[in-house]
């Protein structure tokens, strides 16, 4: 069976006061690039890393009948660039599950998140939808 996907970012919910954050630097991206590409390329590197290791197998097992699932998943970069607080939401426990696993598997952030040259927790949600053929 074929799979096709489509990864939706939902997208960066931090916000801070009149300061600039610093986004996250993920592993394979350049950390002197500018922040609007920095954000780029880190959001990238998340998703392909997702998409990579996704077992679509188990989600057509769960929902044969369906044409598509969606989940989200939210977590936060902290300040040693770790991924914690992993949350998903989806519409089997299996799926939730696996993408708490796969957040949980995302290397660690060459460099956190920034304000004002200080580390700090990056909040961060991405919404995925898989589609099956």
């Amino acid at each position: 069976m074929k799979f096709l996907y489509t990864l939706l970012l939902v997208g960066l919910s931090y916000s801070v006061s009149s300061q600039e954050l610093r986004f996250p630097v993920y592993r394979g991206c350049d950390k002197t690039a500018n922040n609007e590409e920095l954000k780029k390329c880190s959001e990238k590197k998340i998703m392909d890393f997702i998409k990579l290791k996704f077992d679509y197998e188990m989600a057509d097992r769960v929902f044969p009948t369906e044409q598509s699932t969606k989940f989200q998943l939210d977590f936060v970069i902290n300040k040693k660039g770790r991924i914690e607080q992993v949350n998903a939401k989806a519409n089997h426990k299996a799926i939730a599950i696996h993408a708490i696993r796969l957040a949980k598997q995302l290397p660690k952030f060459k460099q956190p998140g920034t304000v004002d040259g200080q580390a700090v927790a990056v909040p961060f949600s991405i919404l995925m939808t898989v589609y099956f053929q």
